[in-house]
């Protein structure tokens, strides 16, 4: 009966009906599975304290479990990204811990080294950044997914202020990914490819048909909302001289969300025309 339950869980999980989920998956709170499925929902619904207990509660089952392990530490990492200066100063010990540890635990972790190359080139030197570090995970991508490895490379590049070389790698992960649709392993990396090629004006048709894909697929793993999707899909459509197209995509952004400031700085853009 519990093994029915849950997977009927799993089913309305995916369908995007979380809370019902989240109902039966509270009655098996004891089943490692729904404590991290409850550990997932959390952090889609942003509330990273509860994640992280979640996700604690896992560690203690099975500590050598490299999901486990980024999970905690990526759930750490946003509460730290979302909190104070001083609250991100004082996990960051444990962010790296937890992230490092799936990153040695799981060889082929993608996403895992992809968390370590940001985290490393976002925090200053003097509290334990690294170039150095942040290129070698950025290398170990190249032999698991070369898609992710451009995207890691142009991250690089990104925080350097070098926008050029960004810019050109961001456009080679583009190419690459239209012509090895296969590297495309999770859904928001079709975020991400379409951001860049919003933000930097390239490859907008494939960068329009990414986001577009995000769009109908979007789920309880993904980071960023549709608004999101949406607001890039209008900076596209801008770049291309389609008020009518942008204007559209930017109400869908500020339907989802009103407050979006960067949609309605982009839909004050759009109506200059």
């Amino acid at each position: 009966m519990a093994q029915s339950n849950l997977k009927s869980a799993e089913i309305l999980l995916r369908n995007g009906e979380i809370e019902k989920a989240k109902k039966i998956f509270l009655q098996y709170d004891d089943s490692p599975k729904s404590i991290e499925y409850l550990g997932d929902i959390a952090s889609f619904e942003k509330d990273w304290d509860e994640a992280i207990d979640y996700y604690e509660d896992l560690i203690e089952i099975d500590p050598n479990k490299a999901m486990y392990n980024f999970k905690l530490g990526g759930a750490m990492g946003m509460k730290a990204y979302y909190g104070s200066k001083f609250q991100a100063a004082l996990m960051l010990g444990d962010i790296k811990e937890y992230l490092r540890k799936a990153a040695e635990l799981d060889p082929n972790h993608i996403e895992a080294r992809r968390a370590l190359v940001e985290l490393y080139m976002q925090i200053p030197s003097v509290i334990g950044g690294s170039k150095t570090i942040a290129e070698s995970y950025a290398s170990d991508l190249d032999r698991l997914n070369e898609v992710d490895a451009l995207m890691a490379d142009a991250y690089i590049y990104k925080i350097q202020e070098y926008k050029d070389l960004a810019k050109n790698k961001y456009n080679e992960a583009l190419r690459l990914a239209q012509k090895k649709p296969e590297l495309i392993t999770r859904n928001y990396l079709k975020y991400e490819l379409g951001e860049a090629a919003a933000i930097y004006g390239i490859q907008l048709g494939a960068g329009k048909n990414l986001l577009e894909e995000y769009i109908a697929y979007y789920g309880y793993k993904d980071i960023k909302t549709p608004a999101w999707a949406y607001l890039r899909l209008a900076q596209i459509e801008r770049i291309q001289k389609n008020q009518k197209a942008a204007l559209g995509h930017i109400e869908k952004s500020l339907e989802i969300d009103p407050n979006f400031d960067k949609a309605l700085i982009e839909k004050q853009k759009i109506q200059r025309l």
